[in-house]
C-alpha cells in the first residue's frame, strides 16, 4: 500500500488542526483534528476491504512466435468485472530477454467494460520465455491509497532468429552469387555459341552449326557452382557482451539464419555448429528449405555459456562433417585476446582442407573511448586502456590475415551486410 496525495493532503490538514489545538484553549478545537484522522484510518480501512471482493484481471496478449531484435507488439488488458470503475497502475514487465518500455503506465476501465493498453516489446534472446508476473497497484474507492497486486501470467513466446529484410537481400544478390560459369568438362549445360578460337578442343566444335555458318562454331557450356556451407557459432562467454540492440549471441544467431537462408537460394549446401567449451549443437550440411528450417530450429535453444570459448573443438567436428571442401565462416569474438591462439590453431587445421572465413563485430564503445577526450580524472586512463586493447586486437587480427584468413570485421549495423558481400563475392570468383 502507497498513500496518494488525496491522503497525504489530509494527513496535513490533521496535523495542522492538531497543532492549532495545542496553542488554543478551545476545547473544541483542541479535539477537532481527531475527526479527519478517523476518516482517514476507516477510509483506508474500507479501501482495503473493498478491495478484496473487487472482480478483475489483467493479462499480457502477445504473438506467440517473435523474432529476435523485430519488435514484437502486444497489449495489456484490464478486464473489470465490477459496475465500479477501475484505475491501475503497473510496469510493463517482460519475460527474461525481451526489453519492456520503461516506467509505469495507467489503465482505466469503466465498470464492467475492459480498456487495453497496446505495448511494443523488443526480444533480445532466443528460446521460449515466460511472462512474469505483473506488478501492479490499484487506486482504492475513496483515491486515500494505491494497493498493490501481483497479477500471474500464462503468455508464453518463442523466439526465433529473425530472417527480416532477407528476401530484399536475395533478390538484390542472389544472381550476382549465382552467376554460371565457364567449364572445360562436358555434361554441364550449354551456355553460348561462339566462334572457333584457336585452341578450344575438337570434341566442342558444333559440327551442324559450323556448316550452317560456313566456318567454325564452337560450343561454350556452363555449370553451376555448388558449395558446402558451414556456419560456426561462437555461444561462450564473450557471446554475452553488447553488439548494438541485441548481444553477440543474439547478432550471430541473426546472421547464422539469414546467410542460410542466403545460401539456400543459391543450391548451396549449408550447416551449423554452435560451440562453446565444447560443440553444442550441430545440423550437418544440406539443400533446401529443410536446411534452414533445421538450422533455425537449432538456433532458437542456444543459450549463452559462461564459459570459455574452445575454437578447437568446433573445428573437430568440422572436420568430421565436412566430406569435401567447403566454406567455413566462424563467427566469433575477435576481440577476445585470450582465445587468440586456440582460434588461429583451429584455422590453420581447418585451412588444409577447407576455406575459412573468420568475422566479428567491432565494438564502437572501444573506438568512442580511444578518442573521448578528457573530461573527468579517470577518462585518460580509460582512454590508454581502449588504445591498448585495440592495438592488441590489431596484432591479432594482423596474425590471422598473415597467415592467409580472410577476416571480415564490421560494427553490428554492417555485419550481415559484409557477411553476405563477401560470400558473394567468393562465388563470383569461383574462390571455393
Amino acid at each position: 500500500m502507497s498513500l496518494t496525495s488525496r491522503a497525504f493532503t489530509l494527513i496535513a490538514l490533521t496535523i495542522v488542526l492538531a497543532i492549532i489545538g495545542l496553542w488554543t484553549e478551545d476545547e473544541i478545537l483542541r479535539g477537532l483534528w481527531r475527526y479527519p484522522a478517523a476518516f482517514i484510518l476507516l477510509g483506508l480501512a474500507v479501501e482495503g476491504l473493498m478491495l478484496r471482493h473487487r472482480r478483475f484481471s489483467m493479462s499480457v496478449e502477445v504473438a506467440p512466435r517473435a523474432y529476435l531484435g523485430r519488435p514484437l507488439s502486444g497489449r495489456i488488458t484490464l478486464a473489470n468485472r465490477d459496475p465500479a470503475p477501475l484505475i491501475v497502475e503497473y510496469a510493463a514487465a517482460a519475460a527474461r530477454g525481451i526489453k519492456a518500455p520503461s516506467g509505469t503506465r495507467i489503465l482505466r476501465a469503466p465498470g464492467r467494460d475492459i480498456a487495453q493498453d497496446p505495448v511494443t516489446f523488443v526480444p533480445g534472446r532466443l528460446g521460449t520465455a515466460t511472462w512474469p508476473a505483473i506488478r501492479a497497484r490499484v487506486l482504492g474507492v475513496f483515491g486515500l491509497a494505491w494497493w498493490s497486486r501481483i497479477l500471474p501470467q500464462e503468455a508464453r513466446v518463442a523466439v526465433a532468429p529473425d530472417l527480416l529484410g532477407a528476401a530484399r537481400q536475395r533478390a538484390t544478390s542472389a544472381d550476382a552469387g549465382a552467376l554460371a560459369g565457364r567449364a572445360r568438362g562436358s555434361g554441364a549445360e550449354l551456355h553460348q555459341l561462339r566462334e572457333y578460337r584457336p585452341g578450344d578442343p575438337l570434341h566442342r566444335i558444333d559440327w551442324k552449326a559450323s556448316a550452317r555458318r560456313a566456318g567454325l562454331i564452337t560450343r561454350e557450356f556452363t555449370e553451376d557452382q555448388h558449395l558446402d556451407v558451414i556456419i560456426a557459432l561462437d555461444a561462450g562467454r564473450s557471446s554475452r557482451l553488447a553488439a548494438g540492440d541485441l548481444d553477440r549471441l543474439g547478432a550471430f544467431a541473426n546472421v547464422a539464419a539469414r546467410f542460410a537462408e542466403h545460401a539456400v537460394a543459391h543450391d548451396d549446401r549449408v550447416g551449423l555448429v554452435v560451440y562453446a567449451d565444447q560443440v553444442r549443437g550441430v545440423v550437418p550440411p544440406s539443400r533446401g528449405r529443410g536446411a534452414v528450417v533445421r538450422i533455425r530450429a537449432c538456433l532458437e535453444g542456444v543459450v549463452g555459456a559462461t564459459t570459455e570459448s574452445s575454437p578447437l573443438a568446433a573445428a573437430l567436428r568440422i572436420r568430421s562433417i565436412a566430406r569435401q571442401r567447403s566454406l567455413v565462416v566462424m563467427l566469433t569474438d575477435l576481440d577476445d585476446i585470450t582465445t587468440g591462439g586456440e582460434l588461429a590453431r583451429a584455422v590453420r587445421l581447418l585451412q588444409m582442407k577447407h576455406l575459412v572465413i573468420v568475422a566479428g563485430i567491432a565494438l564502437p564503445d572501444i573506438e568512442e573511448l580511444a578518442l573521448a577526450p578528457a573530461r573527468e580524472w579517470v577518462d585518460p586512463f580509460q582512454a590508454l586502456a581502449a588504445r591498448e586493447w585495440q592495438a592488441r586486437s590489431r596484432a591479432h587480427l594482423k596474425s590471422l590475415r598473415s597467415a592467409g584468413t580472410p577476416v571480415v570485421t564490421a560494427r553490428p549495423a554492417e555485419f550481415e551486410s559484409s557477411i553476405l558481400s563477401y560470400y558473394t563475392r567468393l562465388r563470383r570468383d569461383h574462390r571455393v
